[in-house]
């Protein structure tokens, strides 16, 4: 049997059946030939179901709901909810060509809020893993980060980021540590200008004020 992953996963489940019935031929086989009529009752055999046959679709099925069970758009064990989230507000300046920010400043941002938020980043990743899995019981496979974005509690937790971070950026140790991580190239990609990052920055304030109303 295959993993339910790739294009021939689906093919894993004919090929038991296939096994089965070549075993059931070779052992009613008589010089090399199988009747029509033992043919036929192979089959009804296979069609009824055997132990071998339900021990291997449930070790399928397994496999099958396991893979199924991970949220669609990568949502889960290998993205930061948190991360995600926190960029959501000014997701928009990095899309298209002559962006704002690029991706790869992506770093220098996650690096200023590990220093904004200090002992209180792992508290809030875990929340945002905690929504995830509640999450994942009620939507399954057709999770999206939508679902996520939506969630009350996904806004409860981004509020009180933006709480945090805007209120470090209102300090002036905040203030040189955003200059001193955000205005730095982003590996091959040059650094942003002041007015781009400040873009980011007035993104964060608007929206926290905007939750901030809201409530």
């Amino acid at each position: 049997m295959e993993p339910c992953t790739g294009t021939r996963s689906c093919h894993a489940i004919s090929a038991i059946v296939i096994g089965v019935l070549r075993t059931l031929i070779h052992d009613h086989a008589r010089d090399g030939k199988v009747a029509v009529a033992d043919i036929d009752r192979m089959l009804d055999l296979i069609g009824r179901g055997t132990m071998a046959l339900d021990q291997a679709f449930q070790v399928q099925e397994d496999k099958c709901r396991k893979v199924h069970s991970k949220p669609k758009g990568n949502v889960g064990a290998r993205s930061n909810p948190f991360q995600r989230l926190v960029v959501r507000p000014f997701e928009h300046l990095l899309m298209g060509e002559g962006a704002p920010i690029a991706r790869a400043h992506l770093p220098n941002y996650f690096a200023f809020v590990e220093f904004a938020l200090r002992e209180s980043l792992d508290g809030y990743e875990a929340e945002c893993r905690a929504v995830i899995q509640a999450l994942l019981v009620i939507h399954g496979n057709n999770l999206t980060w939508d679902h996520f974005y939506s969630d009350p509690r996904t806004l409860r937790i981004l509020h009180a980021a933006l709480k945090d971070l805007t209120r470090v950026l209102a300090s002036a140790q905040g203030t040189r540590a955003w200059g001193k991580l955000m205005l730095r190239p982003g590996g091959d990609t040059p650094a942003p200008n002041v007015a781009q990052v400040n873009q980011v920055r007035d993104v964060l304030i608007e929206t926290h004020r905007g939750l901030s109303a809201a409530e």
